[in-house]
């Protein structure tokens, strides 16, 4: 009966005991005496002594005492992808170096320090490296659209820092606040421009964000400069990640960078975003609307947006009028509504064109779409091409929008991707198709294309008059289903769309290779070995690479030449960029090989 009344007690909880959890010891459970009882079926409740006072708890007296170990904060590179933003500005810096007789180790920086150590006085050492630095001689602009220059280093009198610098241009001389500190760079914010480049043209300037907004950088340049950057930025590409094809002179002359018909209100998608508090008690008034933050300059005299990481964009200049009268309706309705809004979304402005019977009324024809704030209204924008149309806002990713390209109609699900400039979408398609055509063909010559990463089918559809067979692979189910309805619109009925992995297309394509041309229009990463080894197997008569990322396509292009089994059969026929993004340091670049 005492193991039963034993049992029953320590499993009582403790707060019953009202002892702290502290006063138990397992040891003095064995040191308990229970005193008799009445009725032997059950157990009283017994008190349980804690150690007297006066019992101190034995410690191991013969142990050192420890000092505590204080821990360093560890600096870990991030792993990059070569052909990203951040792997193109590493190969930057070390062709900067090697132009001012520099190693990497003279401008190595020590982050153990910067995230630790203190100074004589007290003060962290990142307080030294994050300082204002005047009489900045800026020497090149990266690909990026930041400019590169060349500062001393802050506590090392023998070593040089790399510093980057938005929206600072080859020739001028600034003062700086530098910021961050990584490993061969820092960053820096441009504070006061103290002597003009001769490139810098800040009269052209359009937007009172510019400066701020992270989303241009190139508005103070005439817009034939920016197109010569742009070139610069291919042949860059090509020699930082096909350099055997630059030394064996197998890259032909770049091409001018073709420019776009609009230079301003061209971008038919935008997407403001905002940065929420995870507790929206603490939030008083609704957070900043618009784009991410670049600069915090003084060189220009505007408070616009504010200063926090997220600016407030109340317009954007590059975007289309009608995604500019959406933005106004949004902010108001986000005004109003914001604390409903989930954290970390963003809105969608996505334009949609609407071809108009003049024997109706507008309202009455349009699709759903972003609506005025006092009226409650659908906003649209009439115009008079070849021929009548609307335009509206469709803020919902799921909506159908529709878009006409050289005659030809395409649909496709507002969030989906599709080119957001449409004024030049016909130059590239005719591009293209020119590029398409088979050397030394008869007009009987049979012809045939294969689309891979074909999307809702806009360049084999815009190809399919000058093909007798057009297929198209896409691995999103959706977009092969707007492919086919795209196709069935424009009465095309010589394409066919297949749901799959670009890498896996070819052994199930049957059409001739001396009679077949190929598209590639891969995501920015990209195509991967075995699709390249895939397609070289293939051995098509003709090749175009389009590229929404010149570094990416230029690395492919030399794996292919050089790597695969038929690459040598090839040669790169033309290259050059298109201006798909005036005012922004991005260029998109078509190659075109040809087998020989």
């Amino acid at each position: 009966m005492l193991i039963v009344g034993l049992v029953s007690l320590v499993r009582r909880p403790l707060a019953l005991l009202n002892l702290p959890r502290s006063g138990l010891l397992i040891r003095n459970i064995s040191r308990m005496s229970l005193p008799a009882t009445a009725n032997p079926g059950l157990a009283q409740e017994t008190t349980l002594k804690r150690p007297a006072t006066d019992q101190p708890v034995k410690e191991n007296d013969n142990r050192p005492n420890k000092t505590k170990k204080i821990k360093l904060r560890k600096y870990k590179p991030k792993k990059v992808d070569q052909t990203s933003p951040l792997g193109v500005l590493q190969l930057e810096i070390e062709e900067l170096l090697t132009k001012e007789g520099l190693t990497k180790d003279q401008v190595e920086n020590d982050m153990i320090a910067v995230l630790n150590h203190k100074t004589s006085a007290g003060e962290p050492v990142s307080s030294q490296y994050h300082r204002e630095v005047s009489g900045v001689s800026v020497l090149q602009i990266g690909a990026s659209g930041d400019g590169l220059a060349i500062i001393d280093h802050p506590t090392e009198s023998d070593k040089k820092q790399v510093v980057v610098i938005p929206f600072a241009l080859p020739g001028d001389i600034v003062t700086i606040r530098v910021f961050k500190t990584h490993t061969y760079y820092v960053e820096s914010d441009l504070l006061q421009v103290t002597h003009n480049s001769t490139l810098r043209k800040d009269e052209l300037i359009k937007c009172k964000y510019f400066g701020k907004c992270a989303g241009c950088q190139f508005q103070f340049l005439s817009y034939d400069e920016q197109l010569r950057l742009k070139r610069d930025t291919v042949f860059n590409a090509y020699k930082y990640f096909a350099p055997k094809l630059i030394e064996g002179n197998l890259v032909p002359e770049i091409g001018t960078t073709v420019p776009s018909p609009k230079m301003y209100d061209y971008r038919t998608k935008l997407t403001p975003h905002f940065d929420m508090p995870k507790k929206l008690k603490k939030l008083e008034n609704r957070p900043p609307l618009g784009f991410g933050q670049k600069g915090r300059p003084s060189w220009r005299d505007t408070d616009a947006g504010g200063n926090r990481s997220i600016l407030d964009i109340e317009e954007c200049v590059i975007g289309t009028e009608i995604l500019n009268h959406g933005m106004a309706n949004e902010r108001k309705k986000f005004e109003r509504d914001f604390e409903s809004y989930k954290r970390g979304a963003t809105i969608l402005l996505r334009e949609n064109t609407r071809v108009l019977d003049p024997s109706k009324g507008v309202l009455e024809q349009l699709d759903e779409a972003s609506r005025d704030f006092e009226t409650g209204e659908k906003t649209f924008v009439e115009l008079t091409e070849d021929k009548p149309l609307a335009k509206t806002c469709v803020t919902d990713s799921r909506q159908v929008v529709t878009e006409y390209i050289n005659g030809y109609t395409f649909e496709f699900s507002a969030g989906e991707f599709f080119q957001n400039n449409n004024s030049i979408l016909g130059k590239v398609t005719e591009y293209v198709c020119e590029n398409l055509q088979i050397q030394g063909s008869r007009p009987e010559d049979p012809h045939y294309l294969v689309d891979a990463y074909c999307g809702s089918g806009l360049f084999s559809i815009t190809a399919s008059k000058g093909v007798d067979k057009a297929i198209g692979v896409e691995v999103s189910a959706d977009s092969v289903a707007f492919a086919e309805r795209n196709a069935r619109a424009n009465g095309v009925e010589n394409c066919k769309f297949v749901v799959g992995k670009a890498e896996c297309i070819f052994a199930s394509i049957d059409t001739p290779q001396d009679r077949t041309s190929v598209i590639l229009d891969p995501p920015r990463k990209g195509c991967d070995d075995v699709f390249l080894k895939q397609l070289a197997v293939y051995n098509p008569a003709r090749i175009v690479y389009i590229s929404c990322n010149v570094h990416s396509q230029a690395r492919d292009v030399q794996y292919f030449l050089q790597d695969t089994d038929n690459g040598p059969n090839y040669k790169i026929e033309s290259l050059r960029g298109f201006d798909f993004f005036p005012q922004t340091h991005h260029v998109e670049s078509v190659c075109v090989l040809t087998r020989v």
